[in-house]
């Protein structure tokens, strides 16, 4: 499929204005928007929306349960900044601050619908491009993070998105190598967790450009995040992104740990003893002891790490069926639900069929190698701590995009037999 370009701009502007619309009709269904009275700060956005209240009120950049508990670097800045703006032009905690919230989101979310369009193209299955995108406009999973999630999941989707959109595109030059280095380092300033994929990007980087092309990359998304690094050092005595693995850790693996973040025995945000610790330590400090107290555990019980990862690889690739699901809706179980068999389906499907794509689809095979090691080390974090379905959301397009390829693939082949 290579329509002309007028037909290409047509078609791509309905996929934005029906992948928008979609999400903010979803919104209004789902009743994200208006607000109920009286919703507090951590109601409705938590961790983010907290910091961007303390920044409201001129507490800098702090305070990220709303317990007055100081500085942080809980967070990286974009999101909550984003947030406060939000607050600050809708007066508060507002119906019209989770608007502008939800239209914004709505629109990355669409943007995102185009990136897939593009990535399909760059893989070498332009027919399946249209498809994919707009499959993706209809995906329940991408349109319930726009529209319901006040969290960064929406945005980082499209970020990692156009970062391999940019690394496929890129050529042995050191402009494109600083254009992949600067998109990759944005895109970790947003949020760390991807960060597992810099040695891959790296290496990509090499075999397009040689050395040059990829220390111009490393030092482009270094450069790019040192600032906020620096201040986390001297800020907090934690010269990182963000200093909270170890927290992480320790609230996925201990004697009643099921995989998911629940319950969250160890979190500050929910246990009134570990807050009183962490103002004690510091947040630095107490996310160092959580780490070793992480440790500790795992050591100690290997066998039950081992089981706990495995049933976090499932979770992460899968999702759980609602039927063993022990989370509830609406005051129903999962399994009573429709909305939760509409969510692990359009989950499951669209992770099994991403991972087979990497053996069946036809591409270069340099690109399976990127895409393949991208893929197996992203949920690395998460296959050693806790899993939500949201923390693969940022893979979604790439893995909508491949299931969509490989289906038109074995469509055509089916078609073309005699």
């Amino acid at each position: 499929m290579n329509p002309t370009p007028a037909a290409s701009r047509k078609h791509l502007l309905a996929l934005l204005v029906a992948a928008f619309a979609l999400r903010v009709l979803a919104a209004l269904a789902l009743g994200s928007v208006p607000l109920a009275p009286g919703t507090s700060t951590w109601q409705w956005g938590h961790e983010p929306a907290c910091i961007a209240q303390a920044l409201l009120e001129g507490r800098g950049y702090s305070d990220p349960w709303g317990h007055g508990t100081g500085p942080t670097a809980w967070l990286t800045p974009p999101y909550p900044l984003f947030l406060a703006s939000a607050m600050e032009l809708g007066g508060g905690v507002t119906s019209a601050a989770a608007w502008i919230v939800v239209l914004v989101q709505a629109l990355a979310s669409a943007a995102t619908a185009l990136a897939i369009v593009r990535l399909c193209e760059l893989l070498g299955h332009s027919r399946a491009a249209l498809i994919a995108g707009w499959t993706f406009a209809l995906y329940p999973i991408s349109i319930a993070n726009a529209a319901q999630v006040v969290w960064d999941t929406t945005f980082v989707a499209l970020a990692l998105s156009l970062v391999f959109i940019t690394a496929l595109r890129a050529r042995a030059s050191s402009a494109d190598a600083a254009r992949c280095g600067l998109g990759f380092g944005a895109l970790l300033f947003l949020n760390p967790a991807p960060m597992s994929l810099g040695p891959i990007l790296m290496a990509w980087l090499y075999k397009r450009g040689g050395v040059r092309s990829a220390l111009t990359f490393a030092a482009c998304a270094v450069l790019l995040c040192l600032p906020w690094m620096v201040r986390n050092q001297l800020v907090l005595g934690s010269f990182s992104l963000r200093p909270n693995l170890g927290v992480e850790l320790r609230i996925g693996n201990h004697d009643e740990a099921t995989g998911r973040p629940l319950p969250f025995k160890y979190h500050p945000s929910h246990v009134e003893s570990e807050l009183t610790q962490y103002r004690e330590l510091g947040e630095a400090e107490y996310c160092a002891r959580d780490f070793q107290r992480a440790k500790a555990w795992i050591s100690e019980h290997p066998s039950e790490f081992g089981a706990l990862t495995a049933r976090r690889v499932s979770l992460f690739w899968v999702g759980e069926p609602p039927t063993s699901d022990t989370r509830t809706s609406a005051g129903a179980g999962a399994s009573r639900d429709p909305a939760s068999w509409i969510k692990f389906a359009a989950f499951a499907l669209a992770g099994i069929l991403g991972v087979a794509a990497l053996g069946w689809l036809s591409l270069a095979f340099d690109v399976r190698l990127l895409l393949g090691a991208s893929l197996l080390v992203f949920g690395t974090p998460y296959y050693v701590s806790h899993v939500s379905e949201r923390y693969r959301f940022p893979l979604d397009p790439i893995l909508v995009a491949l299931g969509v390829a490989l289906i038109v693939q074995v469509w055509q082949r089916r078609k073309a037999r005699p």
